[in-house]
């Protein structure tokens, strides 16, 4: 009787057979080099992280974040009097823990004996720049889905911790934004928006400026900046906008829109007043600025949605998201592994690395449509 055996993935993707090791490529190339240059792409590639990334993130390897939900309430000082003294003063504060998860994912390149003897130096740095490219679109899927994808109560994963993973504020039942400059928030507060309308208008981006800025983030006197990140399609309508002056949807614009140093040039006859937005920040080019918010176009960005987010530069603690990466050095990044002492013949890559919400109040997401739910778009 015939033993039938389920496929393990990779298992039929190309095993050497040969016995002998080729040490040069086709063109004279030895592996070795080959080798030690891919080693020194990937130390540069892990300093250079993608920069959407880098951009809404700060890197930790804890497993969990544990808060203060009441930072600014406290105590206050008394009136003196001439025989008493003073109450003395205790500070409470309450915490609650929010999760980062942490997966590994790997990829391989496998060369048969026969491609290697044969192949051009171009032919091999191919696939290795495929896995590049893949692990570059990998961190760019997580972290934009951990910034837009809405999960509430009762639905969150927990990572190996049991900690529970967070969405931005989500309208779940029970959880309230901690107060900021004396005004408090209401239970069921969201940071997934949507419009409304068919078409973007300015009160769209005016809404998701003042969701951020009413948290304490983006604002102007802590050196933060606010970032909206549109398609294009959206990004030329921002460029209409005129203070004073109706646009779609017969909102009318607070402010005028600026654009960037690195823009096309343009012609007009009024002055502007203020400094114009810089060409580029954090590598990513500039549109232009509405009211406090900088709008960068981006084609990756699904048509239909607008998201804004508050940053302190790459790095910053202050920024929504956190990237977990393992506690052990040896295992963060972009990592090249071999498993038979031959250079590039069986070559994995692997990266573990989890993205999760750090600062809730930190970004905002609005869909634009006429009606429904807010639903979650979708990455490449």
């Amino acid at each position: 009787m015939d033993t039938v055996i389920r496929d393990i993935y990779g298992a039929d993707r190309g095993f050497n057979v040969a016995a002998d090791i080729q040490t040069r490529t086709a063109d004279g190339y030895p592996l070795i080099d080959i080798y030690r240059e891919f080693v020194d792409a990937l130390n540069e590639w892990n300093q250079s992280r993608n920069v959407f990334s880098a951009l809404f993130t700060s890197v930790t390897t804890d497993s969990f974040f544990q808060l203060p939900t009441n930072p600014e309430q406290g105590e206050e000082f008394e009136l003196q009097s001439e025989f008493g003294v003073p109450k003395a003063m205790r500070r409470n504060v309450d915490y609650f823990r929010m999760g980062l998860p942490l997966d590994f994912y790997d990829a391989a390149t496998r060369f048969t004996q026969a491609f290697l003897r044969d192949a051009s130096r171009e032919q091999v740095e191919l696939q290795f720049s495929n896995a590049l490219e893949a692990d570059n679109r990998l961190v760019f899927r997580k972290t934009m889905q951990a910034l837009t994808t809405k999960v509430t109560a009762g639905n969150r994963d927990t990572n190996e911790n049991g900690v529970e993973i967070f969405d931005l504020w989500d309208g779940s039942a029970g959880e309230t934004p901690p107060p900021f400059a004396g005004k408090t928030f209401s239970a069921g507060h969201s940071h997934y928006l949507v419009s409304g309308a068919a078409a973007l208008d300015s009160g769209d981006i005016e809404a998701l400026i003042s969701t951020i800025q009413e948290h304490g983030f983006g604002l102007r006197n802590t050196g933060e900046r606010l970032i909206v990140l549109v398609h294009p399609d959206e990004a030329d309508a921002i460029a209409t906008w005129r203070r004073g002056v109706e646009n779609a949807n017969s909102a009318v614009a607070k402010y005028d829109f600026i654009p960037a140093q690195g823009a096309p040039a343009y012609l007009t006859d009024e002055t502007i007043v203020g400094d114009r937005p810089p060409a580029t920040y954090n590598s990513l080019a500039i549109e232009g600025s509405y009211g406090d918010a900088w709008i960068i176009k981006d084609y990756q960005v699904p048509t239909g949605y607008v998201i804004a987010t508050a940053t302190s530069g790459s790095g910053s603690t202050r920024n929504p998201l956190a990237i977990r990466e393992h506690v052990n050095s040896e295992y963060r990044g972009l990592r090249l592994l071999t498993v038979d002492n031959h250079p590039l013949r069986n070559a994995y890559f692997q990266r573990g690395f989890g993205v999760g919400v750090r600062n809730r109040s930190a970004a905002a997401v609005m869909q634009i449509k006429a009606s429904g739910s807010y639903v979650d778009p979708t990455w490449p």
